[in-house]
């Protein structure tokens, strides 16, 4: 792994730990940084957030040597209709938010599909 490949890898474990923290622990970690859950900044974070992880979509988009990164947006993106679904059944969430996910599934049938293909290409 180069240099560059390492801080990109172990970054993504801070990322990982302050994702699992607000899933797990919203009220405590947002009432370490004084924040009421239910205020609109914490939507604007989020927002904040999505705007980067697209950033992470859009440059690995245009780079076919990040095919590993496609095959795990695939499972990830499986996975929130689990998240969410959870979120409605245990945690109050109300049940339209699952047609958020719609989009998430749509585009990971797409890229697995994609990628099936590419694999058929590779392999004849």
């Amino acid at each position: 792994m180069s240099k560059a490949g390492k801080t990109v890898f172990y970054f993504g474990f801070w990322v990982m730990l302050c994702g699992l923290g607000l899933l797990l622990f919203p009220k405590l970690i947002l009432g370490l940084m004084d924040i009421d859950a239910s205020a609109a900044v914490v939507a604007r974070i989020l927002g904040m957030l999505l705007l980067f992880l697209a950033s992470y979509y859009f440059v690995a988009g245009r780079r076919p040597q990040f095919r590993a990164f496609y095959w795990v947006t695939v499972g990830t993106r499986f996975s929130a209709l689990l998240f969410v679904s959870g979120f409605v059944l245990f945690a109050g969430a109300r049940p339209e938010m699952i047609l958020f996910v719609v989009v998430d599934i749509a585009g990971a049938v797409a890229t697995l599909l994609a990628l099936r293909a590419e694999n058929r290409k590779d392999g004849a």
